[in-house]
């Protein structure tokens, strides 16, 4: 066997394989073996027929297929070694004429890792929002907090927003019930606009018992085709009006909910932990825009095909958050009337992104001689053993198969430090009627 590299462009390498004569009918012999168990031939038992009335039977092509997955899968990797190769993805083959007898040749298109030219990535610009907690955002979540220990109570008087109605319902299209339009025993808290626009208010002055009909129009865009735009009336039938009883903020709140002693040590606490939440909020932004700042100022090509394999792994990362939530792709994709292929189309940019993001950083780990130590690797596994509620020496030891993985994250947070700390960063003042405030 003898292997050529051609040319390298943009970042695939074109290699061209010749396989002996002698290799070549190797392969055919062992296709002819496979094969004839498999066929019928007139005159002959079951795995008996000779190899030359095999071929005259059904042709010399038969025998193509099986020959060559014999023969190129290892012609192949000898010629990666020969070359010293590193393949990135799976080769693209192009298979020339195959004939008994004579050399077999064919060339291999093969993704290898692209040459990355680094811009100045110093001093890159970077401009983000101004991010702070102000006290209307503690007072929210500190009257979120209030609200989640709510005690829930039945009441006799009429409903109000903000209350929860038990309901039993069933909706008409004139007088024609409509598929979908009937529960029972339904939860609905009034004002939370979970319904049909108008369904909800009418609700409201309502008491448990009351057996109300309720008028609406569906929206426009409303997702069952069939409902988009028509006018509906439900019949309603009130079982209960639940109202939630809010605990006083005080000392004694704090003390019931918390550690701490007091009511303003409680707000301490929740304004630090918002502020904890915008400083990763602002790192975050910065990294984003550092990213694509990354790809503005260095220079790469990536192979489709290494494109492709990203976009596949995107897919069935997004496939596995569907079956989380007792979903299936097959399902998304007739629900939008859409194909694998649309799918892959609409995520390529994306995938592209990563895949020449991961390059950059892996070239400036590499200049830059970044490194992950012991002590960094072991402070990762103890974050995430705390996180478990794990040994950490259990988790060390679980978490053995990670630490290439954890190496590399550590390696890239060391790069994103450096360009944070070498970036031209502004932090744009929003005016005051347009106040930008942390999630």
């Amino acid at each position: 066997m003898e292997a050529k590299l051609e040319k390298i462009e943009n970042s695939e390498a074109y290699i061209q394989i010749e396989v002996d004569a002698n290799k070549l009918e190797e392969g055919l012999q062992y296709a002819y073996r496979k094969v004839v168990k498999k066929v019928n031939i007139p005159g002959f038992r079951k795995g008996r027929a000779p190899r030359p009335i095999l071929e005259s039977y059904y042709g010399k092509e038969i025998l193509y297929q099986d020959a060559l997955e014999y023969i190129v899968p290892d012609a192949y990797e000898k010629a990666l070694q020969d070359l010293n190769i590193e393949p990135i993805a799976d080769p693209n083959f192009d298979i020339g004429d195959i004939e008994a007898g004579k050399p077999f040749i064919f060339t291999a298109k093969v993704p290898v890792k692209p040459e990355v030219k680094l811009g100045n990535i110093e001093g890159l610009k970077v401009e983000i929002p101004e991010l702070a907690v102000t006290d209307k955002e503690v007072e929210k979540s500190l009257e979120n907090l209030r609200e989640s220990y709510a005690q829930i109570e039945s009441k006799d008087e009429p409903a109000e927003l903000g209350d929860t109605v038990v309901i039993d319902f069933e909706g008409f299209i004139g007088d024609e019930a409509f598929a979908g339009g009937k529960g029972e025993d339904y939860p609905l808290e009034l004002g939370s606009k979970t319904f049909i626009p108008g369904f909800e208010e009418q609700l409201v002055g309502k008491k448990a018992g009351d057996t109300v009909e309720v008028n609406v129009v569906f929206p426009e865009e409303y997702h069952a085709e069939d409902l988009a735009g028509k006018e509906a009336r439900f019949v309603v039938k009130v079982k209960k009006v639940e109202t939630k009883k809010l605990k006083d903020l005080n000392d004694d709140f704090a003390q019931e909910v918390s550690d701490f002693e007091t009511l303003d040590e409680l707000k301490a606490d929740i304004r630090k932990r918002l502020e904890d939440a915008v400083e990763k909020q602002k790192k975050e932004l910065i990294r984003e825009q550092i990213t694509e700042k990354l790809l503005e100022v260095c220079e790469l090509a990536v192979p489709d095909a290494v494109v492709e394999d990203q976009a596949m792994r995107m897919m069935q990362e997004f496939e596995r958050s569907l079956y989380a939530q007792g979903l299936n792709l097959e399902a998304y994709f007739n629900a939008l009337n859409m194909s694998e292929e649309d799918f892959i189309k609409d995520i390529w940019p994306e995938a592209d992104k990563r895949v020449k993001t991961n390059f950059i950083l892996e070239k400036i780990i590499e200049e830059k001689g970044f490194a992950a130590t012991d002590e960094e690797i072991d402070k990762q596994i103890k974050e995430i053993a705390d996180n478990m509620g794990m040994d950490f020496e259990k988790a060390k030891e679980s978490l053995v198969g990670m630490r290439e993985r954890m190496e590399y994250t550590v390696k890239v947070d060391k790069v994103f430090d450096y360009l944070i700390q070498n970036a031209d960063i502004t932090v744009k003042k929003p005016e005051e009627s347009d106040k930008v405030e942390s999630n």
